[in-house]
């Protein structure tokens, strides 16, 4: 599967030019980045060269694949060089300092932590696994975590461009809702209570709803 979408980036891979965009406000900004992927060498290099460019590597800070995640957070495995001419191994363990420009194989996240001296809130990792990327680093090690979510794009803009038939449809269900309720409560004073902690509910629900979408719009625009 990756051979064909290798030979095929245009057509499974979809470029953004706000990549390179973020990427170097993150380095003008001081912080760091990182690039973790359970990929191999080859399909990652061929991916990145198609996304940013051959110098790829220079807009990270550090590069790590083969990373086997989850287990990477767990007990992991140890971090070897990559010879990227060839994208064979380097003989032996690496030990030392994590280079930009390299790219390293496999190793574990308590080696990392070590390494690069980062603890706990001071990362933020992004991934788009919520069990594999983001409840494991952030329950086993503490890390802040942002879960991304493609469909949650096309979930918001349905949400804003059908919010007036949602109203509608809220408005019918209360009423379709009291009128229920009137017919199964015999006991009268049960009726107007139960009518107004539903009504209640429902109307949090949809304002819920209302921020939860602008929230992730203002999101999405900037870039955040």
């Amino acid at each position: 599967m990756k051979d064909t979408v290798l030979n095929n980036l245009d057509k499974y891979v979809v470029k953004d030019e706000r990549i390179k965009q973020l990427l170097l406000q993150i380095k003008e900004s001081g912080k760091q980045s990182f690039l973790l992927t359970n990929s191999d060498y080859a399909y990652t290099n061929g991916v990145m060269e198609y996304l940013i460019g051959k110098d790829w590597t220079s807009y990270f800070n550090i590069t790590v694949v083969n990373a086997h995640k989850p287990k990477w957070f767990a007990e992991g495995t140890v971090f070897r060089e990559v010879n990227t001419e060839t994208g064979a191994l380097k003989i032996g363990i690496h030990t030392g300092p994590l280079k930009q420009g390299e790219v390293y194989s496999g190793g574990s996240c308590d080696a990392f932590r070590r390494l690069v001296k980062a603890r706990g809130k001071d990362v933020l990792y992004i991934g788009d696994h919520i069990f594999g990327d983001v409840l494991r680093s952030k329950k086993a090690r503490g890390w802040r975590t942002f879960l991304v979510v493609p469909e949650l794009t096309q979930e918001l803009t349905v949400w804003t461009e059908r919010k007036p038939l949602f109203k509608q449809i809220h408005t019918e269900f209360k009423s379709s809702l009291s009128n229920e309720m009137d017919s199964e409560y015999e006991v009268d004073h049960e009726r107007p209570s139960l009518r107004r902690s539903t009504s209640k509910t429902i109307s949090k629900v949809e304002r819920y709803a209302d921020v939860y979408a602008s929230i992730g719009r203002s999101r999405l625009k900037s870039g955040q």
